[in-house]
């Protein structure tokens, strides 16, 4: 079923969320730097010769990208956070391949509407997502700005996200500080009903107040979950437990409660149980390792991190149950994720460090959003095992980074997962491989090598792909606020379509 654009409405949400949380910021307290807004305009020229990605029907054309967008930022007073939005205007040349426009936005920011009592979280996103995990896959086109999706592979669509979350903290007088936390969601897919949803959550939690080496805790949950093509889920739990803090780098919790869901179909009641153990040795590392006890299946959570003058660690395998819409699998699989946990040793404000990693990600010429995650659209319950190996390196002048990611996607019970890849098949496995170096060869100049190889595999042998890639990067800043990026690349995709794709493309960035 086809329908209007949808991500509009996203798009037009966290908008209207900026603007309502930046009143907070003209009653709060005013601090240097406030809110700044720098508009940009980008303009890309591509040359492919397999803008179809088909082998036997290859079609060389000419694409002109104009990418008009602006970043906000805010870092004092009552509002923190940020936003970066591209329009990408994608025309062809010498092929029949229609125009179209592309929506790119990521935005998270925090207000304190009431000092120290009620709080607003709000996150949204747009970007291009892969329908089936067995469909065809390609690589992004890496401008100065960030990547384009302008090749023309019809298994991808344009998805919006927001999530807005208001929270109300206090204190029980001297008995407990509670937390009172709604959770509002929604997904759309663009052009299409399959992979939206949207969910409603409302939780309450209360901690001992000033609690010692032993402390208590209590928790209490709802959520609802939606889509157009499969039932809603719901759950709802109770919970209660201790915290053991016998020194500040060690945290043991346990607990133990109720819980109530159909997402094995129909409602059911059970018995939940759950460990949590953290240990923080230095402020650099931090080892932790979480379990859940649930009737639908178990969850866990265990993560090895540690950062250095001049490198960053990650290792980290999590299992849980997914509702709806999957997209990207966990874990840090982008260079602005990695480059944002790198950067916490240098600078403790997340706003400055979003500057900071966004202006170093483009002096080296890697884009904030590459490598690809893997994922793909669904609509109802299914359980992500997820496993990740991270490590950054930086030097005076060259940087290395190298991450591999698997997941594996299963189906949840007797749920069809009507309309998605997991109707067909009950396992889904995406693993991928990336490399990325980057080296200055002067303080405006510098060059990029990124490698990556993604593989997908199911049930059946004919549920398969792989798409192997490799890019080359020239990058000048021609200005104070003029960048230009040179680049080169070679994709290979082996599936029920198979191609190869050569292409070349220079893109120049001006900011105001």
């Amino acid at each position: 079923m086809t329908r209007r654009r949808a991500e509009p409405r996203c798009l037009a949400f966290a908008f209207a969320a900026w603007v309502a949380l930046s009143q907070a910021q003209e009653g709060g307290a005013t601090g240097a730097g406030g809110i700044k807004v720098v508009p940009r305009l980008a303009v890309m020229q591509t040359w492919t010769d397999n803008l179809r990605l088909d082998d036997l029907n290859k079609d060389a054309a000419l694409i002109t990208t104009v990418s008009p967008g602006f970043s906000v930022s805010a870092n004092s007073g009552s509002l923190r956070g940020s936003l970066d939005y591209a329009l990408n205007g994608i025309a062809y040349v010498k092929t029949d391949q229609p125009s179209r426009v592309q929506n790119s936005l990521a935005a998270s920011a925090q207000a304190e509407l009431i000092s120290q009592r009620l709080f607003v979280d709000m996150r949204a996103s747009i970007g291009q997502q892969s329908r089936s995990a067995f469909g065809q896959l390609s690589v992004p086109t890496q401008g100065s700005q960030g990547s384009v999706s302008n090749l023309a592979n019809t298994n991808q669509s344009e998805t919006a996200s927001l999530a807005v979350s208001p929270s109300l903290r206090g204190a029980l007088g001297n008995l407990a500080t509670y937390q009172l936390r709604g959770d509002i969601t929604r997904t759309e897919v663009r052009g299409s009903e399959f992979g939206d949803g949207h969910s409603e959550g409302l939780s309450l939690r209360l901690n001992e107040w000033n609690a010692g080496i032993l402390g208590w805790w209590a928790s209490a949950n709802t959520m609802q979950t939606s889509s157009s093509l499969d039932e809603a889920n719901r759950s709802s739990t109770l919970a209660v437990g201790l915290t053991y803090r016998p020194d500040p780098d060690w945290v043991f919790s346990g607990n133990v409660g109720s819980e109530r869901n159909n997402y094995l179909g129909g409602t059911r009641n059970g018995v939940t149980t759950g460990a949590d153990v953290q240990w923080t040795p230095t402020p650099r590392s931090r080892v932790g390792a979480t379990w859940q006890r649930h009737d639908y299946g178990n969850s866990h959570t265990l993560t090895l991190e540690h950062r250095m003058a001049r490198s960053v660690w990650r290792i980290a395998d999590t299992q849980n149950t997914v509702l709806g819409n999957t997209g990207a699998s966990g874990g840090v699989g982008t260079n602005y994720q990695q480059f944002f946990l790198l950067f916490e040793s240098l600078e403790r404000d997340p706003v400055k460090r979003d500057t900071l990693v966004r202006g170093y990600l483009q002096s080296q010429g890697l884009s904030p959003d590459a490598p690809v995650a893997g994922g793909f659209l669904s609509s109802g319950p299914s359980r992500l095992r997820s496993q990740l190996l991270a490590v950054t390196l930086q030097g005076a002048r060259s940087t290395l980074s190298a991450q591999v990611n698997r997941s594996v996607t299963r189906s949840l019970g007797s749920n069809l997962n009507p309309g998605s890849d997991l109707a067909n098949s009950s396992r889904i496995e995406q693993r991928s491989v990336s490399l990325s170096a980057s080296h200055r060869l002067t303080p405006q100049s510098g060059l990029s090598l990124t490698a990556t190889r993604q593989e997908t595999s199911g049930d059946l042998s004919s549920q398969a792909n792989q798409l192997t890639s490799i890019s080359v990067n020239w990058d000048m800043r021609l200005g104070a606020r003029l960048s230009l990026l040179c680049g080169a690349r070679h994709s290979r995709f082996e599936g029920f379509t198979p191609y190869t794709e050569n292409g070349a493309y220079a893109s120049l960035t001006q900011s105001f």
